[in-house]
């Protein structure tokens, strides 16, 4: 794995030396236990054979006395003369990667007229939200009534459908069949390498990080597809019926050999005379049938259009 060259700033002038220096290369300070390694993006994998030597013989040791760097094969320290004795190294520690951040987006030509387009616009949407909500109230009369029933109607019919085999339904007569991809698996096909980090080695060098990383490969997985005929009760037509009065009737489905209903609705809406303009509003059937041409009331009314409720 390689080995790169660090390099260190010197907490006393600042200036930045070479990770192979003990001493400030401005000041001559002796760099001692505040001092952090760092490595530079474009560092060059170091291929000095002393160099190396010097990378691989461990983390400096820190003196206990006056906290001075010495290289691990020192066994007094370089600045006091103490013997090394139980004083501590440096610790050497990974530093992994961190994802590059997404570039941010190139700004946009005309921001400041889109600023004011967009503060516009989100003022139109409140004023609009504003009003759509506002809650009135008006004087209203029954002026009319409307009512619409339908019946949905079915017919067993043959039908052409597909899916996987084995997922047809009972009583389906195969047309046709066919290889086709019905899912994808994720295999393992070997590994790679992939820098992943950095180790500093406390002494001023570098060491790249490398793991071992699974490769997949999706692989298709084919099944057969069926194409078949089946019987289904499928929707054929809607029979409806509607008025303008209170004598509701469900109409006649002319149901043939083969049919059936399928469901029915009903919808029941009165129409409302207000001061300054006229409504409908939906309402269940018993309560649709108990009104009279004429009646008054009380409307709330949401929006200038949508009555809420009538008193």
């Amino acid at each position: 794995m390689a080995i790169r060259e660090g390099k260190w700033r010197c907490p006393y002038c600042g200036v930045v030396s070479r990770g192979a220096e003990l001493k400030c290369g401005g000041c001559g300070a002796t760099r001692d236990k505040d001092v952090a390694f760092f490595l530079e993006d474009d560092a060059s994998e170091v291929v000095d054979a002393a160099l190396l030597a010097k990378a691989q013989a461990g983390a400096d040791w820190l003196c206990q006395f006056c906290q001075t760097s010495n290289n691990p094969a020192e066994t007094g320290c370089r600045n006091c003369g103490a013997q090394r004795g139980t004083s501590p190294s440096r610790a050497v520690r990974e530093i992994r990667d961190q994802p590059a951040a997404p570039s941010p987006p190139p700004p946009r030509r005309g921001s400041g007229c889109f600023k004011w387009v967009l503060a516009i616009g989100l003022a139109l949407l409140a004023g609009f939200c504003w009003f759509s909500f506002r809650k009135s109230e008006d004087r209203v009369s029954v002026s009319g009534f409307e009512w619409e029933r339908s019946i949905e109607v079915e017919a067993f019919r043959t039908v052409r459908e597909s899916a996987w085999e084995g997922e047809q339904p009972a009583g389906a007569r195969v047309l046709a069949r066919s290889r086709e991809v019905h899912h994808s698996e994720r295999s393992q096909i070997g590994n790679k390498k992939v820098k992943v980090g950095r180790k500093d080695l406390g002494n001023g060098f570098f060491e790249d990080v490398y793991e071992n990383q699974p490769v997949y490969r999706e692989q298709p997985v084919y099944r057969t597809r069926l194409s078949f005929e089946v019987e289904r009760w499928v929707r054929d037509r809607t029979a409806r019926a509607s008025g303008a009065d209170q004598s509701p009737v469900w109409p006649n489905p002319g149901l043939r050999s083969g049919e059936r209903e399928a469901g029915r609705k009903e919808r029941y809406v009165v129409l409302l005379k207000g001061s300054s303009r006229d409504y409908k509003m939906d309402l269940p059937q018993q309560r649709w049938a108990s009104l009279r041409a004429g009646q008054g009331f009380r409307a709330v009314v949401q929006g200038g259009s949508r009555v809420l409720s009538l008193e």
